[in-house]
């Protein structure tokens, strides 16, 4: 049995290093076909990772070319809406960088927004072998509130100027030359109020020249927070811990229910970007007044003794009876009622006016001044990208 048994396995040996040899070939013509084939993908890849990084550049040069404004050269104003910059930023023009290029086009969407396109190439953008990488975006700034704002107190309606109420323009003229009031609709100086205006260089109030009435609602538009604005403003006071608004309550309260007083027990600890939300959350409108915040600011509402920055209220300002002062913009969405209080803003205030039916009246000490219009060093200048436009859309 023991020999039949190693009889029948004699000369397996044979077949079994003939079969390893098939195997061994093919893995080994395999290899030859993957060895001509994997530097032709890995060729691919580079020059498709060079290409991608060629559209990021222009990507950055556009926040440059943007920031650097046209008083660099080499910079630009962002264009006219729906109006494409000229050469180089017009997208037929190439500019070369190391192993390639790219051509960026950037086109107006307001004046302080736009889109871009960059394509990015290598080796050439002439040659049917190059890979392209392309990338569209949206670039935004805040508004130069300092440089843009023809005034110290703006008013998209009507304002009364109360009690003894002063608006003055003329101590800074950094920015230009502001009038003190400028609304769009009437402008009552009542009282012992005071308004002036650095237009006309005297040193008298309640002139004509103080105050513009009846002005173009369109002035506002270079001057007003859009909804991309209005976005990064809300996820900047979030990540500050200064907003207010559903899912963070003022202390003291359980849920957010539209009003909120800042003072000495609930003041605002921080400088920089103050967001007061409506009851929803939603954006405000004319037609849903009873969604808007209401703000009062009374006694201490400013830890730090005086802030600074940007206090963005998405409804009403109902009180301003405090002490410190605000150096920085007030931006009030709709009506700005303020009685019985004197604490000053230097810098601006803006008021939105959504409720027409509503006067915004007010007894502040307002005074302009260009730097605490557009933050007080404590807001970020410059562009950067509207959050969630980054994409890329193409290539080969």
């Amino acid at each position: 049995m023991i020999g039949m048994s190693v009889r029948d396995h004699v000369g397996i040996a044979m077949p079994l290093t003939l079969i390893a040899l098939v195997i061994l070939a093919a893995l080994m013509i395999a290899l030859a076909v993957l060895g001509q084939s994997e530097p032709v993908i890995a060729g691919n890849q580079y020059r498709g990772a060079v290409a991608r990084a060629l559209a990021e550049s222009a990507v950055e040069r556009a926040v440059w070319a943007l920031t650097a404004s046209s008083r660099v050269h080499g910079g630009l104003d962002p264009p006219s809406i729906g109006v494409a910059a000229g050469p180089p930023y017009d997208g037929a023009t190439p500019v070369t960088l190391g192993p390639g290029g790219f051509t960026l086009k950037i086109t107006g969407v307001s004046t302080s927004e736009v889109k871009i396109e960059a394509v990015g190439w290598t080796p050439s953008n002439t040659s049917p072998e190059s890979a392209y990488r392309k990338i569209t975006a949206g670039l935004m700034r805040f508004p130069n509130f300092g440089l843009s704002a023809p005034c110290a107190i703006c008013v998209k309606g009507d304002l009364d100027a109360t009690g003894s109420a002063t608006i003055d323009s003329r101590g800074d003229t950094s920015c230009g030359r502001k009038y003190g009031a400028y609304t769009v609709g009437n402008t009552a100086i009542l009282g012992t109020a005071s308004i002036w205006s650095a237009i006309d260089g005297n040193d008298t109030s309640n002139e004509a020249t103080d105050v513009v009435v009846n002005a173009p609602a369109a002035d506002f538009d270079a001057f007003s927070f859009g909804p991309q604005h209005l976005a990064v403003l809300k996820q900047m006071a979030k990540a500050n811990g200064t907003y207010i608004g559903p899912g963070s309550p003022p202390v003291g309260q359980t849920s957010w229910s539209g009003a909120v007083t800042f003072d000495a027990v609930h003041p605002i600890t921080r400088n920089g970007v103050v967001f007061v939300d409506t009851i929803t959350g939603n954006a405000p409108g004319p037609s849903n007044p009873a969604d808007y915040a209401n703000v009062g600011f009374q006694g201490s509402p400013f830890s730090m003794g005086s802030f600074q920055g940007w206090i963005v209220v998405m409804g009403n300002v109902t009180a301003l009876n405090a002490t410190g002062s605000i150096r920085g913009l007030l931006y009030v969405v709709n009506a700005l009622t303020s009685t019985g209080g004197a604490d000053p803003v230097n810098g601006l205030v803006v008021v939105q006016s959504l409720d027409a039916t509503q006067r915004s009246q007010t007894d502040l000490s307002v005074s302009f001044s260009c730097a605490n219009a557009n933050g007080a060093g404590k807001i970020p200048s410059g562009w950067f990208l509207v959050p969630g436009s980054y994409k890329e859309i193409g290539g080969h």
